[in-house]
């Protein structure tokens, strides 16, 4: 298992693009009008830019006027985006997608969605059909949550990551402790004590093996569950030799039946409201701190005009977004004189008409060159400005009133 790539993924940004996905998924076209573009890094611009005035062409053939219009549309959208980002492909690549996404036969509502791969795109390729073309980048989609699985007695001790919904063994270590019947002759004090010194150098000698398999992995750990039958769990915990780090980490102790494989699937299973009740909490403990801090008039702000101003000072220290925006954010640029601006879009059922539109300086027309996600923007703003953000779910009652009273909008400051 490529356990380095799993544990470097930025979290806020799996979420988003997880979100990104999903919204992608629900958007059904009428006919084949709905175009997906993969652009690998490295591809000749002139290879797709050719590509799409080919598709422009073959596409008045198309019998439908309606879709003719939205497919041309589409192409359009799509040309005009490439050109406006001067064809600078990320280094995983590029995919855009475009289409008449409208719910309703025959209201047009033509949207521009742009994704970058989380795991280098390898494949160019256009499509054009009835839904976006997603299958290469679900397969993407790389877990973040990692945890680690320890199940032992004296005589066994197996240790696993989780990552995602699928664990691998990382160690399998076996002891020489004695059985409990002593062998002729030994007094049974004389012989307890035996088992017992042994126990504890096999604890320490696991622990040890643990320190250094996770070694300079700690803070990436979500947590870690220890398990075992009867009081031998406990015993390895208080016998000591864990780093402190990873003993910091421990979410809970388990009761097991098994030490082995069997164990770790036990206990992975019995962990089920742990896990849950983990991530629910991290996000709890955020937006606690955040709303101390807004209390008190303290280190934190809120809302869309105070935390961009923040962001682009430098004063941010961590990010906070709620999964339940659903803006987007569409930039304009003047047909004659090329002045540009931006406009952000709040109500998911706007259409944004660019026909409406005229240039606030020439007042000549203006067409639309670019349409983000509004958290894929904040997201890009911090990253440029290296700033930490967290996405935070709706799933818990903070969650809720972070969207509801903050906006979904907040921000810890490194200074007023």
């Amino acid at each position: 298992m490529a356990k380095e790539t799993i544990l470097e993924v930025d979290s806020a940004e799996q979420a988003l693009f997880k979100k990104k996905l999903k919204e992608l998924n629900s958007y059904k076209g009428r006919g084949t009008e709905l175009i997906s573009v993969y652009i690998p890094n490295g591809t000749d611009r002139g290879s797709v830019m050719n590509q799409l005035a080919t598709e422009m062409g073959q596409s008045g053939n198309i019998k439908s006027p309606q879709t003719r219009k939205n497919v041309q549309s589409a192409l359009k959208k799509i040309s005009n985006y490439l050109k406006q980002i001067n064809f600078d492909i990320p280094n995983t690549g590029l995919v855009v997608f475009a289409g008449n996404v409208s719910p309703i036969e025959g209201r047009s509502d033509l949207r521009l969605f742009v994704v970058k791969p989380l795991k280098q795109l390898r494949t160019k390729l256009y499509w054009c059909d009835s839904s976006f073309h997603l299958a290469p980048l679900e397969e993407m989609m790389v877990p973040t949550e990692v945890y680690v699985f320890i199940v032992m007695d004296k005589r066994e001790a197996t240790v696993a990551l989780l990552v995602g919904k699928r664990y691998d063994i990382i160690g399998h270590f076996t002891s020489n402790v004695a059985g409990k019947f002593r062998a002729g002759g030994q007094s049974a004090q004389r012989f307890e004590h035996l088992r017992e010194e042994a126990a504890n150098d096999f604890y320490k000698s696991v622990s040890g093996k643990i320190n250094a398999s996770l070694e300079g992995k700690w803070e990436k750990l979500k947590g870690i569950v220890v398990g075992g039958p009867g009081q031998t769990k406990n015993q390895f915990l208080e016998v000591g030799g864990l780093d402190y780090r990873l003993r910091d980490k421990i979410l809970g102790i388990v009761d097991l039946s098994y030490t082995d494989e069997s164990g770790i699937r036990e206990i992975i299973q019995r962990s089920e409201d742990i896990l849950r009740n983990t991530e629910l909490m991290r996000e709890r403990v955020t937006l606690d701190k955040f709303m101390q801090q807004v209390v008190k008039d303290g280190l934190a702000t809120y809302g869309q005009r105070d935390v961009e101003a923040a962001l682009e000072k430098g004063q941010v220290s961590l990010l906070i977004l709620s999964e339940g925006i659903t803006w987007r954010v569409i930039k304009v640029k003047c047909t004659n004189c090329e002045h540009e601006k931006v406009y952000t879009i709040k109500d998911p059922k706007q259409e944004f008409d660019d026909t409406a539109i005229s240039c606030e300086k020439c007042n000549s027309p203006v067409e639309e060159v670019e349409e983000t996600d509004y958290l894929d923007h904040l997201l890009d703003t911090a990253h440029a400005m290296g700033t930490e953000t967290v996405v935070v779910s709706m799933d818990s009652e903070e969650g809720a009133q972070f969207y509801n009273s903050f906006g979904g909008i907040g921000a810890m400051l490194r200074y007023k």
